[in-house]
């Protein structure tokens, strides 16, 4: 193999890539990682004025950016988003599967209506997504799909503020197996699929933890600290590169050590 720079390993100028539930948190500094390294980025989410916000912030940085309402449990809704950002880029080269939601009752108090509301938004969403966006980088012969799982998953941990219940562990446990699956699927054709499971990170879904859960997690994870959304980002980006070319169906733990040891 011929040598490279390093800058042109992890350069994605011109990309276009899509984030959905990147209006805030982990799905904001993603699309922001993005967007500084040159990516052009679809801001998808359900909350359209936030969207705006961070494609604003985007296009003041000098990046370039559109805000789409999305509805990631509506196959038809997705499917819109996918054609606008074909209108308006002519091309998808990356999807991020952010979007998500948490989930806190336990297995005997769970309703039939909150597995839904978790199921649909954190698996069926990621499925319908690149469903949609696999199609057109099929015909491309390439592309990356990362999916957002959750260190939770594999850690068995009880129903508490930080790592959700049942219904969210079991829900980001199977996008680890639909990462594989699909990465499977779409290896012929050039398209790299990964997981990345972060442990528990400062972001709005965690707002409410108070000082001692705080302290007990901090105490727990071997690095000291709660992760922040751009360690997540980092990794991500690291795995749209052509740095990661030789890496699929992988899932990533970012959760400074904590699954080690919990």
């Amino acid at each position: 193999m011929k040598s490279r720079k390093v800058s042109d390993l992890f350069d994605i100028t011109g990309k276009v890539a899509i984030v959905t539930g990147a209006a805030s948190g982990i799905g904001r500094a993603i699309a922001l990682d993005l967007a500084k390294f040159g990516a052009n980025v679809v801001i998808a989410d359900i909350a359209l004025e936030g969207a705006r916000a961070v494609a604003s912030e985007i296009e003041s940085a000098g990046g370039k950016a559109i805000a789409i309402k999305t509805d990631v449990t509506d196959r038809k809704n997705v499917e819109r988003t996918v054609g606008k950002t074909i209108d308006k880029f002519g091309k998808i080269d990356i999807l991020v599967n952010d979007a998500g939601v948490m989930s806190y009752p336990t297995t005997l108090d769970i309703t039939e209506a909150e597995l839904d509301r978790t199921f649909d938004t954190n698996l069926k969403g990621a499925m319908f997504c690149s469903q949609a966006v696999a199609r057109h980088m099929i015909g491309q012969k390439g592309g990356k799909i990362v999916n957002i799982g959750s260190s939770h998953s594999s850690r068995g941990s009880a129903c508490n503020l930080s790592s959700g219940g049942p219904a969210y562990c079991a829900s980001k446990g199977a996008i680890q197996s639909f990462t594989r699956v699909l990465a499977m699927e779409l290896a012929p054709h050039g398209i790299n699929v990964n997981a990345v499971a972060p442990g528990t990170t400062n972001t709005p879904m965690h707002t409410g933890l108070w000082e001692a859960a705080v302290a007990y997690l901090q105490s727990s994870i071997p690095l000291g600290r709660l992760a922040e959304p751009e360690d997540i980002a980092d990794v991500v980006l690291f795995l749209v590169t052509d740095a990661a070319r030789y890496i699929t169906g992988q899932t990533i733990h970012v959760n400074g050590g904590q699954i080690m040891v919990d």
